[in-house]
């Protein structure tokens, strides 16, 4: 018999955290062409996901829920999709959900033959290659397409000699292991010194069942662990007035990673800790922007991990031998050269912060999934602050897990290196004022009459505020008399470290004086509910965070304002923030309400 479905298709990757809703299966991400659109039983077509390792985690509540794609077909391998798919079938059974989503890799040609086409035929299964015959609109065509999810795994002998000694967990976790890494067509797989854990946040109550099954299963984790923020302050949840049910699986959750053996650290900026890995170490972490940062700032190496897969690996220490952890799959294939831009902005303005969330919100889209190299912030003091923003937004809307800033990060200050630019880089992309002001006009959502309007809620720390960051919030509060507005509240999430060492430093209790409220163990991306964010949904949220500015609307049903620190204080002071997109450092010969479109042909 025949099965026909509908197809959904876009040439715009698309994160599944973030971009759709797990219970409705409806695309929520605003800034995407398949917005309003239900992706259930339908055949979902994109280049590739993007953004946030999550992607995997909601994967298998769709899965669980009955809301998944019939079939996903993508132009390029996405493990963090396929991830999703392989713990439902390694752990859980066909009882627990109606259809398991085949997932094909089909490369350019059958990508854009699929442009266009509205309905899907599956015509039989090919098992030699693994994949299925397929059939558009009724055409004579007849194609075949490999489903990643029935690729054999690895040998697993070839890297256990035994698993007589090993717990049930540790054997799905390797087989686990060993299909994606089949899948990637890892030739072996290699150790790796230290995890960080981004499953942690509660998405649905299939990534509950999933952490309590590999307790039950023996799991333990080989190598140091941390955890990526939760789902609710552990200590504080009552008094934020967080909905008890859903603490309490949240705390179930968050209890079940320390079972395995993880640190209890609870913070998206894994790199602030005092772990940190060093430059050259094969590491293995979760969440995407601490993913960036890691690659791209501090020099160790580790892939955009799945969520899921991140524990399994954590587990058997081992990942498959892929992507940056080879050295010439670290060499940039794009450059992007802002080096026009960057001379033509005021780049002593006191508001200059902002340019780095927006760049690295730019070059993940214009990067198209490959890895960049950006030019022209040589001539800047970048901090690693500035560094921490930049890697955030491009992690968010970017697929490669590495960008090299030239003569600022450390392997694009090392003359081997760029030596070999030239060779591997094969296209070239010139950034100017229109793409910023582009830029802005999405994450900015302004209104369009009046000079300024009434902000409710100012959130900071997405990914979690440092100690240089709590620093210059003192700095900029200036005097002790001066306090928040009444109206608005002002609101920064953080690790417990470091609101430890800015306890001892005396940043907390300046800042708790002029009215800032700090949240722990959690961050922004998971604090999606009243009281936190503002009761109306017709309230105004502000923040410096690019990625926050992304995800934001679809989570929250909240209109987000976007601006610099500076912003952020004196909207604090005022409880308004200013009807403007312009920064003080932008040229000011730009058109005021680009189409933004153009990012997402």
């Amino acid at each position: 018999m025949q099965e026909t479905y509908e197809i959904l298709y876009s040439k715009i990757p698309l994160s599944f955290w973030g971009g759709i809703d797990p219970e409705s299966g409806i695309v929520i991400d605003q800034t995407h062409p398949l917005h309003g659109k239900c992706v259930t039983n339908k055949i979902l077509c994109l280049p590739r996901g993007r953004g946030s390792c999550t992607g995997s985690q909601v994967m298998l509540e769709l899965i669980l829920n009955s809301t998944s794609p019939r079939s996903i077909i993508l132009q390029d391998v996405d493990s963090i999709i396929a991830t999703g798919v392989i713990i439902a079938e390694e752990f859980f059974t066909e009882k627990d959900y109606k259809y398991l989503p085949s997932v094909y890799a089909v490369g350019n040609t059958v990508f854009n033959y699929l442009e266009g086409k509205k309905e899907l035929h599956f015509t039989g299964n090919n098992m030699d290659a693994e994949g299925d015959y397929i059939v558009c609109d009724n055409s004579d065509q007849q194609m075949c397409v490999k489903d990643l999810i029935k690729i054999k795994p690895l040998d697993q002998e070839t890297f256990i000699s035994s698993l007589e000694k090993q717990s049930r967990a540790y054997e799905l976790c390797l087989r686990t292991i060993s299909r994606i890494g089949a899948i990637q067509n890892a030739p072996k797989l290699i150790s790796v010194s230290s995890a960080h854990i981004d499953g942690v946040t509660l998405i649905g109550q299939g990534g509950l069942r999933f952490a309590k099954k590999l307790v039950e299963l023996g799991g333990k984790v080989s190598i140091p662990t941390t955890l990526n923020s939760g789902s609710i302050d552990r200590r504080r949840w009552k008094e934020l007035g967080t909905e008890s049910k859903f603490a309490k699986d949240a705390e179930d959750l968050g209890d079940a990673y320390l079972q395995l053996g993880c640190e209890m650290s609870f913070t998206c900026a894994p790199y602030l800790l005092p772990t940190r890995p060093k430059v050259g170490e094969d590491i293995m972490w979760g969440e995407s922007n601490a993913v960036v940062f890691a690659n791209s700032v501090i020099g160790a190496k580790t892939e955009k991990y799945p969520d899921y897969f991140d524990i399994c690996a954590a587990i058997v220490g081992m990942v498959p031998y892929v992507g940056v952890h080879i050295e010439e799959n670290r060499l940039p294939t794009v450059t992007i050269d802002a080096s026009e831009l960057i001379s033509s902005c005021e780049v002593d303005a006191d508001d200059i912060d902002l340019l780095y969330p927006t760049l690295g919100w730019i070059c993940g889209i214009r990067s198209d999934g490959e890895v960049p190299i950006v030019l022209g912030l040589e001539i800047l003091n970048v901090d690693e602050t500035s560094l921490k923003a930049f890697c955030a937004s491009f992690g968010t809307t970017g697929t490669a897990p590495v960008c090299h800033i030239a003569g600022v990060t450390p392997e694009a200050v090392d003359f081997d290196f760029l030596h070999n630019i030239p060779t591997s880089s094969k296209r070239v992309v010139q950034l100017t004022k229109n793409d910023i002001c582009e830029a802005l006009d999405v994450l900015d959502n302004i209104l369009k009459t009046g000079t300024s309007e009434e902000v409710n809620l100012i959130s900071l720390g997405n990914p979690h505020l440092s100690i240089d960051e709590l620093q210059t919030l003192v700095g900029l509060i200036g005097s002790e008399s001066v306090k928040r507005d009444s109206n608005v509240r002002f609101i920064g999430t953080l690790s417990r470290h470091v609101h430890d060492e800015g306890k001892k430093l005396g940043h907390i209790d300046k800042l708790e004086a002029f009215g800032m409220e700090f949240i722990n163990d959690t961050c922004w991306c998971m604090l999606l509910d009243p009281p936190i964010i503002p009761n109306e949904k017709s309230g105004v949220i502000l923040t410096n965070s690019g990625k926050y500015a992304h995800y934001g609307p679809g989570l929250t049903k909240r209109r987000f304002r976007y601006g610099s620190l500076k912003m952020c204080i004196e909207a604090a002071r005022t409880g308004r923030v200013p009807n403007r997109s312009n920064p003080s450092w932008l040229p000011m010969a730009r058109s005021f309400f680009t189409n933004a479109k153009r990012f997402f042909r």
